[in-house]
């Protein structure tokens, strides 16, 4: 039930004034530089490389090459954070995992500080042990030359490795999932080590091989939670020690409590709302230390930590001030690091975050209101601070929820001016449900990373599993299985060529076909990198932190979780929708052009054929408005794509599940794709998440109608829809807020917003200086619009700006 206690849910008497300490964390940490840090690294490397696996099984070895790094991590306290603990030693860093995608950065380690694009700055003394101690161990056992060693140059790693067809989330990371905090924060970790030492001693009883595994699980989850309460404990110490030289009576206490807190948590259950935020923020780091800084989400945080909120309101030992100055510092310390970016992913992908996402809102596993105090100042100190981290989002249930409660959060998106998102309780929940999940589960989600869904605690999703470029099926239906930026090369197969097709559902045939193979390429990748992450990574200290593996004695990664999917997202969803329809109507009902003269013309980029281009651009039917024939073939790229996904079990026993979200890929693959039927020219970004083309929408009523109309039953993984709205008054928050329920009503799954004009956003490019900490949405999470790269730049300011008074799109004048 709803829990709201405070007299003014806005909280405006509080403002960033109002927090000095606050003001001056969130100053300096954006102004940070970022530096590379390979703390990590070196110990890791350093255990494994000193310890053969001899009498190890795969489990305990890694555990303890986690352990090793987390008794020797630097117990640094870098500013006055009420928090202790960092995600890496420096201020700002990017943590180097060499087991995944580290090395790719080995050739640019003299050059990776001066890059003129969002440097990432690296001593000489930590280049060269890169260089010489850690790369050379990894140069054959990172996870994809494992890959390739056990299973040689397979096509499908081939795909991968041209990056425009595919990406794997698994080459990259073990990542974009939602832990569970409240067994820690209400038992400890000792609990779950003594737990764990239980049921060890138990499966040594048993015989046979499976009881050998489920005794191993139970020895590396002790190993594992042993080296994350080692660290607290040195956090504590490290505290104590600065405190005893401390001149400031005021930062002396600050110390001392501090140190009061880390001997307590994680080790031993929170007793306040203090310790219960200080507990969360240890077990994030802890599971950094064993897997990529990536989309690992906190989930409901309103939810789980608000029994903690509540008791000690009623005992007198919080104020509101004081727990927003705690969330703050939480918000500030999800902001510590990023990831590593080579030169390549920079100028394809720059600008992206880390997205740990916090979900706020909605209703309870009782499906009742859950909006609480804590709801309100979560969503205060988002307004108040402005970081991209966390990815903020809102949960609204429009049968249980306020308007209050929808009005507050869509006032403080036109604070923001992009933050949080909102999600549509009644669909998410009814699309988890018909994955499988429990009703009650469902009703306890939470949103990963940029968008997905996740059965929060329960459900080991992956959903980065697949990042497919809908374009290249496309194209390689075009030119009989090949792409024309690769020239000859057959990947697909041959499904005739185009001009001899004899009407649309032959050339849509084709589509499919391309289609299907490719996403079989890339299930086909992502079982066998799976596999290799059984041997290379397993995952105690996450899985202790998740419900199910405990009962199973089994790891995550081996299906642990009480609810398994690997997910597949998907770029270029409107612009292939629009190519297909415009081949359709273009082609074959208009007989505009022949299919020859059309490829003709993309062939060329339309270069003498602008006619042609203009016909294509605004003649041919386009998704995001009432035209049936973008309608239908909108309806049934999503149908197809769920049940091609839908028919495939991944490794863990669980479904692969389609999503449109696409960070900043839509740009990067639009970067590397060439023109399309659409009138796209060649190596134009393509159009954001499940967003339709910019310009396309001329009315947001349409544009809205037409997503919603795709059926969340078929989007199981999430969507990002992307809207622009000219700047917001007071005035306009109550039909802002009718324009996102009515959408809810019609079945939309997601919204999240840009709240600026073309014109401040190109201001914004040309005069960088003026609007330092811009945060704009991308697509599923918020970056610094001036971290982005130009193509993404450009792609923001180009996106479709509608008026919220009257709804019509806003002519782009260049």
């Amino acid at each position: 039930m709803s829990t709201v206690t405070l007299k003014d849910i806005s909280l405006k008497e509080y403002d960033l004034n109002s927090f000095e300490n606050l003001k001056v964390l969130r100053d300096r940490l954006i102004a940070a530089p970022v530096e590379i840090c390979i703390e990590r690294a070196k110990f890791i490397t350093g255990y494994l490389k000193k310890n053969n696996q001899a009498g190890d099984c795969d489990a305990v070895y890694r555990a303890k090459a986690v352990q090793n790094y987390l008794i020797n991590k630097a117990s640094v306290f870098h500013d006055n954070s009420l928090l202790a603990g960092n995600t890496t030693s420096k201020g700002k860093g990017a943590p180097v995992y060499p087991e995944f995608i580290g090395l790719t950065i080995w050739s640019e380690l003299e050059t990776i500080s001066k890059r003129e694009k969002n440097p990432q700055l690296l001593t000489k003394e930590e280049l060269d042990i890169l260089n010489y101690e850690i790369y050379p161990y990894w140069i054959d056992r990172d996870v994809l030359a494992t890959a390739k060693s056990w299973y040689g140059n397979i096509k499908s790693i081939q795909l991968l490795e041209k990056i425009m067809f595919y990406v794997s989330g698994k080459a990259g990371c073990i990542s974009h999932t939602v832990p569970d905090f409240k067994r820690v924060l209400k038992e400890g970790l000792n609990a779950v080590i003594k737990e764990a030492e239980e049921k060890e001693k138990e499966a040594l009883t048993g015989s046979g091989q499976e009881a050998v595994k489920h005794a191993e699980f139970y020895q590396s989850v002790q190993i594992a939670l042993k080296g994350l309460i080692i660290y607290s404990s040195h956090l504590a110490e490290e505290a104590r020690r600065l405190s005893a030289s401390c001149t400031d009576e005021k930062e002396r206490k600050r110390l001392i409590r501090l140190a009061e807190i880390c001997g307590q948590v994680p080790a031993k259950p929170a007793r306040s709302f203090y310790e219960a935020v200080q507990c969360i923020w240890i077990c994030l780091i802890g599971i950094h230390a064993e897997s990529i800084n990536m989309a690992i989400s906190p989930g409901r945080l309103d939810q789980i930590l608000y029994p903690y909120y509540e008791k000690d309101m009623k005992d007198g030992k919080l104020t509101i001030k004081e727990a927003l100055e705690i969330t703050g510092c939480l918000w500030l310390k999800l902001g510590d690091n990023v990831d590593v970016v080579p030169q390549a992913s920079e100028e394809l992908f720059g600008g992206a975050g880390t997205a740990p996402a916090v979900t706020v809102g909605g209703i309870d596993e009782a499906g009742e209101d859950a909006v609480n105090d804590l709801t309100y100042i979560m969503l205060r100190v988002t307004e108040l601070l402005k970081t991209r981290e966390p990815s903020m989002n809102a949960r609204f249930h429009y049968e249980k929820n306020t308007r209050e409660y929808r009005d507050r959060v869509c006032e403080v998106i036109a604070s923001t001016l992009s933050a949080p998102a909102l999600y549509n309780d009644i669909e998410n929940i009814s699309t988890l449900v018909n994955q499988g999940t429990r009703t009650e589960h469902a009703r306890d989600y939470a949103v990963i990373g940029c968008v997905e869904l996740a059965a929060a605690g329960r459900s080991y999703d992956a959903s980065s599993s697949v990042i497919m470029n809908l374009a290249a099926p496309l194209e390689m239906a075009l030119y009989n299985g090949r792409r024309y930026s690769t020239g000859a090369t057959q990947w697909g197969p041959q499904t005739g060529e185009p001009a001899a097709f004899k009407d649309f559902n032959e050339f849509m045939n084709a589509y499919k076909k391309q289609a299907k193979w490719l996403i079989e390429q890339a299930i086909d990748l992502n079982e066998r990198f799976g596999a290799v992450h059984q041997k290379m990574l397993p995952t105690p200290l996450l899985s202790a932190l998740f419900e199910g593996p405990m009962e199973k004695g089994a790891d995550l990664i081996f299906g642990g979780a009480v609810y398994n999917s690997s997910g597949a997202t998907h770029v270029g969803f409107a612009d292939t929708v629009d190519s297909l329809s415009a081949v359709e109507c273009a082609v074959f009902n208009e007989k505009y052009c022949t299919f020859e003269e059309l490829l003709n013309g993309i062939k060329t980029n339309f270069k003498d054929r602008e006619a042609l281009r203009q016909y294509l651009l605004k003649h041919t039917p386009k998704y995001g408005t009432d035209n049936i024939f973008a309608k239908k073939n909108a309806k049934e790229i999503i149908s197809f794509l769920y049940e091609v996904y839908q028919s495939h079990t991944n490794y863990r026993g669980g479904k692969y599940r389609p999503a449109y979200w696409s960070m900043t890929n839509h740009a990067g693959q639009g970067k590397i794709t060439y023109a399309t039927p659409n009138g796209r020219k060649a190596y134009e970004a393509f159009a954001s998440g499940i967003t339709p083309v910019s310009g396309a929408a001329g009315s947001i009523t349409e544009c809205l109608n037409s997503v919603a109309a795709l059926g969340s039953v078929n989007i199981p993984g999430g969507e990002a829809l992307n809207i622009k709205f000219q700047c917001l008054t007071d005035k306009d928050i109550p039909h802002f807020g009718d324009y996102i329920e009515a959408y809810f009503r019609q079945g939309g799954q997601q919204i999240q917003f840009n709240i600026m004009s073309y014109e401040m956003l190109k201001e914004a490019k040309a005069n960088p200086s003026k609007y330092p900490y811009l945060l704009v949405r991308v697509s599923g999470y918020s970056a610094y619009f001036n971290d982005l790269n130009e193509t993404m730049q450009d792609e923001l300011i180009t996106r479709t700006q509608y008026s919220v008074n009257t709804g019509n799109a806003i002519l782009y004048n260049k």
